[in-house]
């Protein structure tokens, strides 16, 4: 017992101390982030935008403010997507240029942050591999965070879509930080060939067990992979780090079960089948973790969703929110009303991403 008071009042003592050393090593990235932060825009910013009636009209509101000159290279007429890819690489280069002035553990925490992104363009270049298109295809749709070095050789006019697998799993699956991620997720797919499970996944078959699996199922998985990660690391650093982020990706765990559930309505996956396919889709940490989790593993319908909720009542508000979207997409499946018009899921967790980030 007193050898417990006595490191409790140690880890107390450490706590405290924090703040004291903390300029030593994050004073100047701190102070970067705040000069960024001074640059969002500001309310006379957004009614000046909200006055434009062109694209052009937006750029020209846009130049009194940080964002003044990230278009003026890009010729008339504007078009939306290059603005969203402007404001994406805007803020891809300043998050690289936060990143170089970091030291650890601050920088890994970062590469967690960018892993996130780095899934999204794996994913989506896998897809565009099983079409037959070649990677060069979609480099507009690839999001800036989530590029890496690999990443320049597959999106090359050279690289031979044909060739199978062999070079996306050695770079993208072997040579990124997200590659132990995959290799789980490969070993779990193909459990059923146990030769295969203890011998790991070959180069070779990668091709024949990615074609069999559904992407969007694999993204979670990969999903579910990295925060349960990032959230590991974030309790191993103990402190602020610890109690600000463990109730951000709690929270953002949360978001996952629900979204997992909430899209698996009306679907095979709450067959009783395939529940177990979405069961292993949900964290296994969070505000939900353990008891509601557990109730929710058994739901298969709007009603069980909502009993399995009731305890927890900022999540029942949400479910009950987005209760008409399902029903709808139930119904035009059916040939009744159309969707339009609702929130799904994805819309009320992106803003209460956006409000929970402000805080």
């Amino acid at each position: 017992a007193i050898l417990d008071q006595v490191a409790q009042a140690l880890v107390d003592c450490l706590a405290a101390m924090e703040l004291s050393i903390f300029n030593v090593n994050h004073g100047f990235c701190e102070a970067v982030v705040r000069g960024l932060r001074s640059g969002f825009l500001v309310p006379e910013d957004y009614r000046r935008l909200s006055t434009s009636d062109t694209l052009e009209d937006m750029r020209s509101a846009l130049e009194e403010s940080d964002y003044g000159t990230f278009l003026q290279d890009e010729p008339s007429p504007l078009l939306v997507s290059t603005i969203s890819k402007k404001c994406y690489e805007k803020l891809a280069d300043e998050f690289r240029y936060v990143k170089a002035q970091t030291v650890e553990p601050l920088a890994t925490f970062m590469d967690f942050i960018a892993r996130e992104k780095m899934i999204d363009n794996v994913v989506m270049i896998i897809q565009g591999v099983l079409n037959n298109k070649a990677p060069i295809e979609l480099q507009e749709k690839v999001h800036p965070l989530g590029v890496f070095e690999g990443m320049k050789v597959i999106m090359s006019e050279t690289f031979d879509v044909q060739g199978g697998f062999d070079d996306v799993y050695r770079i993208f699956l072997v040579d990124t930080p997200i590659g132990p991620y995959f290799e789980e997720y490969l070993k779990d797919a193909d459990r059923e060939k146990d030769e295969m499970s203890r011998a790991g996944i070959e180069t070779s078959q990668v091709g024949g067990i990615l074609t069999k699996q559904d992407l969007e199922i694999m993204k979670a998985t990969l999903k579910k992979a990295w925060l349960e990660d990032f959230n590991e690391f974030c309790q191993g650093l103990g402190g602020t780090t610890a109690e600000v982020m463990g109730h951000m990706l709690k929270m953002e765990a949360d978001f996952r079960v629900l979204l997992v559930t909430m899209n698996a309505l009306n679907t095979n996956l709450s067959t009783e089948a395939k529940l177990q396919d979405r069961n292993s889709l949900y964290p296994s940490f969070g505000y939900l973790y353990p008891e509601g989790t557990k109730e929710l593993r058994k739901v298969w319908n709007d009603t069980t969703v909502r009993a399995a909720l009731e305890p927890y009542s900022k999540y029942l508000s949400l479910f009950d929110q987005v209760k008409q979207f399902y029903e709808a997409e139930s119904g035009v499946a059916d040939g009744g009303k159309s969707v339009s018009g609702f929130q799904s899921i994805e819309d009320l967790i992106y803003a209460e991403n956006v409000h929970m980030y402000e805080m």
